[in-house]
């Protein structure tokens, strides 16, 4: 199964997502930063980065940046409640910054793995696709 990196602030939603990837066989690496989350991607080159967009200090989008300017090929799954940056919604700016999927929590579980499950499939032909 993949490495996934799981990147949150709010440690319950961290964990919850954390426990459904071990109990679907990936191996799973949790920050709560996007600070966090750069510094592990050195060492731990994870095969998919789900990722919170509103988190205080780094938010989504500066770790979105970070990861496609050092690791383009990486999937990247941007996960938010609806956060807004002034009137831009932040998971359509991730589809802008080239992540491979966007869901809106809350979630379904099924809704959840099927974007998992479709990200670490993407080739990099495939358009962004959108779970709401």
């Amino acid at each position: 199964m993949a490495n996934i990196l799981v990147i949150d602030d709010e440690e319950g939603v961290r964990r919850v997502i954390c426990k459904v990837l071990v109990r679907e066989g990936h191996e799973v690496i949790e920050a709560p930063d996007g600070k966090v989350a750069l510094d592990l991607m050195q060492d731990k080159r994870p095969d998919l980065v789900i990722c919170d967009m509103f988190m205080p200090g780094m938010d989504g989008v500066e770790v979105l940046r970070g990861l496609r300017r050092d690791y383009p090929d990486l999937q990247v799954v941007a996960i938010s409640g609806g956060a807004y940056l002034g009137t831009v919604e932040l998971l359509d700016v991730a589809k802008g910054l080239g992540a491979a999927a966007v869901i809106r929590k809350p979630f379904e579980l099924a809704q959840f793995l099927g974007v998992v499950g479709g990200a670490l499939q993407v080739d990099g032909t495939d358009g962004p696709t959108t779970q709401e």
